[in-house]
This record gives C-alpha cells, sequence and structure tokens, in this order.
C-alpha cells in the first residue's frame, strides 16, 4: 500500500484506492470521458494550480510522460492540452527542455482572486506576530496568554517521570494507552471507535496536513468555510486545490450555499470547524448539522471535521461525527488549547481504511510522533487535577467573554450570540472601517488586530475581524475601537 501513495509527483501523493472510493471521474482523470474533456482536465489542472500559487512564473510542468501517467491518458493529450495553453500565452515550450509557465499571463492574473492571494501574503504576519510578540495589545492573537494554561500543570508535566517503554521507537499510530483512553473520550461525544482508528499527530494542523496530503490532488475543488481558518488556506493552496468558500454563519455552514458550491464545483471533500469556530466563534446546531450530513450524502462529500476545542466544550454538542459514526467523517482533534502548545500532540479519528492510509502517509513524511509527549499528556489527562483545570480554565475563558462582548457593545459593536465557547468572536466592521487597512492603522498604536482579507478566499466578503477573549476587553484597544465607527 505504501508504494500506492508514491504514484504522485514532486509531492503531490495520493491514495489511488481511497480516490476510488470517494472521488468521481472527473478528478480521477479518464472513466468515460471524451478526448476533449480530458484535453480541458489538464488545462484546468493547471490553470487551477497557477491561480492558487503553487505554480509560479518561470515552473516548469510535468513532463508529458508524467501527467500521462499521472492523468491517465494518451501522451498526445497531453502534448495537445500543453500546446493550447502555450496558444494562450500561459505556458512557453522550450525545446528539449519542457514547458514552462510564462513570465508574463496578463488575463490569467485578471482571473485570480486578487482577496485571497493578498490574504494569504499579508495573514503571513499573523503567525509571525503570534511568535514574535511585537505589539503589546493583542486581540487579534489565536492563543491565550501563556500563563492561562496553567503553569502549574506545565511543571508537573516537566516533572513527571518518564513512563517505560516497549522499545526506543514510538508506534507509527502514537502512544496505544492515550489512543485507548481517547477512545472512551469519544464515545463520551457519542463517537464509537477502536484505537485502531485513531492515530496520533503533532497537533491538529498536522492530522489536517495528513488528510490534504492524502486526498487532495492539484486542480481539486475543496470546499472550506469562510470565514475560515488562513493556515488550512495555505495548506490547500500549496496542494494545488482549487478553494472554493463556503459562507459561514454564526450558527453552522450556510445550508444553501454548501449545497450550491458542492454542485457547482464538483467538489468531494469539505473541511469545517463546527463548534467553537475559528473565526467566527459560534457553534453549529443540531438542525444545522444534520442539513450538513443530508447535503454530505446527496453530493458525496467527504467531511474533515476539526474539533480543537473539543476538551472545553459539552460533550452533548452536536458534532458531525458523532451523527456519521466516521464513515464519511474524518475527526481532527489536539490538545494544544488546553495544554501548552509545545507538546504539539493531536489526533485524527477516521474509518479504519481511511485511518490506516494516513498512518501510511505520516510513516512516509515523519515515521512517527513524539512518544515521550504523548506518554506526558496521557498521565496529565488521567489525573483528576486536569477536570478541575479544564473547569477553571472554562471559567475564565467565560468571564473573559463576557467583558469582551460588553466592551465592543459599548463601543458600538454588535456580537451574535449564543457564544460558542471558545476563544473567539467575530465583529463586523462598520462603514468607515471598510477600504482601511485597519490592521496596519492598529499596529501604529501597539495593538495587533488579524487583517480581514486573512479569513477569506474571496474578494466580496463583509470585512470583518476575530476578536481573542482573553484580550478583547483591553482598554486601549476599545478605546481605539470606538473612534474607528
Amino acid at each position: 500500500m505504501v508504494e500506492a501513495y508514491l504514484a504522485g509527483h514532486q509531492g503531490n501523493w495520493y491514495s489511488p484506492r481511497l480516490f476510488s472510493r470517494h472521488r468521481t471521474s472527473h478528478i480521477t482523470g479518464t472513466v468515460g470521458m471524451t478526448a476533449g474533456s480530458k484535453i480541458e482536465l489538464i488545462m484546468e489542472d493547471v490553470l487551477a494550480r497557477l491561480r492558487s500559487g503553487a505554480l509560479q512564473a518561470g515552473d516548469r510542468l510535468r513532463s508529458v510522460r508524467e501527467e500521462s501517467e499521472l492523468q491517465g491518458v494518451a501522451k498526445n493529450t497531453v502534448v495537445e492540452a500543453y500546446l493550447r495553453l502555450v496558444a494562450q500565452g500561459v505556458v512557453n515550450s522550450k525545446p528539449g527542455a519542457g514547458y514552462f509557465i510564462a513570465r508574463n499571463t496578463p488575463q490569467l492574473k485578471a482571473q485570480a482572486m486578487p482577496s485571497f492571494a493578498d490574504g494569504a501574503r499579508r495573514a503571513k504576519m499573523i503567525l509571525t506576530e503570534q511568535l514574535e510578540q511585537s505589539l503589546p495589545i493583542r486581540p487579534g492573537d489565536g492563543r491565550l496568554p501563556p500563563d492561562w494554561l496553567d503553569p502549574a500543570e506545565q511543571r508537573r508535566a516537566i516533572a513527571l517521570p518518564r513512563v517505560a517503554a516497549s522499545d526506543s521507537y514510538n508506534s507509527s499510530w502514537g502512544f496505544l494507552p492515550l489512543r485507548e483512553h481517547l477512545c472512551g473520550v469519544l464515545a463520551e461525544r457519542d463517537i464509537q471507535c477502536h484505537p485502531g482508528q485513531v492515530l496520533m499527530t503533532y497537533g491538529g494542523n498536522h492530522g489536517t496536513d495528513l488528510v490534504i496530503r492524502c486526498y487532495v490532488r492539484p486542480g481539486d475543488a475543496v470546499l472550506v468555510e469562510e470565514p475560515g481558518y488562513y493556515p488550512l488556506f495555505w495548506k490547500l493552496a500549496a496542494a494545488g486545490a482549487r478553494i472554493v468558500g463556503v459562507r459561514r454563519l454564526h450558527d453552522g455552514p450556510d445550508l444553501a450555499d454548501l449545497d450550491e458550491k458542492a454542485r457547482s464545483s464538483g467538489a468531494r471533500m469539505f473541511f469545517t470547524q463546527p463548534l467553537a469556530h475559528n473565526p467566527v466563534g459560534g457553534s453549529i446546531t443540531s438542525g444545522n448539522a444534520y442539513g450538513v450530513m443530508k447535503i454530505a450524502e446527496a453530493r458525496n462529500l467527504l467531511l474533515v471535521e476539526s474539533d480543537p476545542f473539543a476538551d472545553i466544550l459539552p460533550v452533548t454538542a452536536p458534532r458531525l461525527a458523532a451523527l456519521d459514526q466516521l464513515k464519511r467523517v474524518i475527526y481532527v482533534g489536539s490538545f494544544s488549547k488546553t495544554l501548552p502548545g509545545s507538546f504539539r500532540v493531536g489526533y485524527v479519528a477516521a474509518s479504519p481504511d481511511i485511518a490506516a492510509e494516513l498512518n501510511e502517509m505520516k510513516v512516509i513524511t515523519i515515521i512517527s510522533t513524539s512518544a515521550q509527549n504523548e506518554r506526558l499528556v496521557y498521565s496529565l489527562i488521567q489525573d483528576a487535577r486536569y477536570l478541575k483545570y479544564l473547569r477553571r480554565l472554562r471559567e475564565r475563558i467565560a468571564d473573559a467573554a463576557a467583558q469582551t462582548v460588553a466592551g465592543l457593545e459599548q463601543a458600538g459593536f454588535s456580537v451574535p450570540r449564543p457564544l460558542g465557547d471558545g476563544f473567539y468572536v467575530w465583529i463586523r466592521f462598520s462603514d468607515a472601517m471598510r477600504g482601511q487597512d485597519i490592521s496596519a492603522q492598529a499596529a501604529r498604536q501597539g495593538i495587533f488586530i488579524a487583517p480581514p482579507e486573512a479569513f477569506t478566499v474571496s474578494p466580496d466578503q463583509e470585512p470583518g475581524t476575530r476578536i481573542n477573549v482573553a484580550y478583547g476587553s483591553h482598554p486601549e484597544f476599545l478605546a481605539w475601537l470606538a473612534k474607528q465607527r
């Protein structure tokens, strides 16, 4: 099975076996397609990778042989597709060297999504600023203040004795007692699985990355929530995906928009964070969750459900994986929101076949995760003090959210209810703020606010930004914000 992942080119690995189950012929390539449609498929693949930024001016395209093998088409079909791109001015042909993206493609640039392209560049400042912390007032931060993550818990973790291991390497699946414990935790959330369906990862982002590496090919249409999680956008763009935004409302995805985008784009995958959404803040309702599952079944969507705040949310909250029991849902969890991020421990729960394929990708890319970190997390979360710590953390977040919302409303901004019990609330910009470089203006006052375009993939979204409730009641921030209206 491992060899199957190497069928891709230049790191674009995927699983033909899972594709045959989850993809239709327009993605895998050839069944029932005319020669003309095969040519158009190859052309659109190149254009989609160029629009997303996966291909840049001067980059060499795959060779005719490589593209022929990857797409499952005749070599002359690839040659015809490349020659048409040459005729359009998108590609240059260099005899003996191959085909290259032209240095100047004005028509394509006009068709690209400037909001996402600009947002992807600007949004990189978010992660950089979160690491460097050069601005003292931080309502745009994605994380809690370090001292909120219980320094006593951290000191106790460091002082824990090493848990005996059977060998010097961790299993590629991760520490078995922790995976067994997670099966019990997931059962409390009404998600039934066994340890062979749980794969440990280096945090939630790593879990998402494994999914993308396995199941997203260049040119694939992939649905994401908008506003949404900007690192996900970057990962998909790097994979050459055609990113399609689905409007995210406070109580879940806009079902009509989801159905229409799934139908019109031909996407077979939807990435979603139903609960305590980042950046919107709200949580999905039971009715909306059932609606998402109904559309997923009708449109044959594979759902990737991110649930990073699960440990501080009610076990009874509506989860897609609980409705589906991991048939078409891949569930991504993490401890990074409640334990120090430096631990880098997360997990993916999925059907046995998908979990096995994700594990193979994990072996190919990193071999295994940290046995010591997983043992530390296992020891921490089994202790009764962890549950007490979670209760204190929930109360502290709720108190901070109440203060932040009160301050925002006093400054003239409305905040949707009910709050999602996570770290964030979302505010829409006033008319006076539209078209302004709010993040740059804030930075000049020592205030860190994420640029609104970081959270979107299309240019027509209503501007707004994410506010971290741990920082959102800062008097200087609120005073500055009130002046922007």
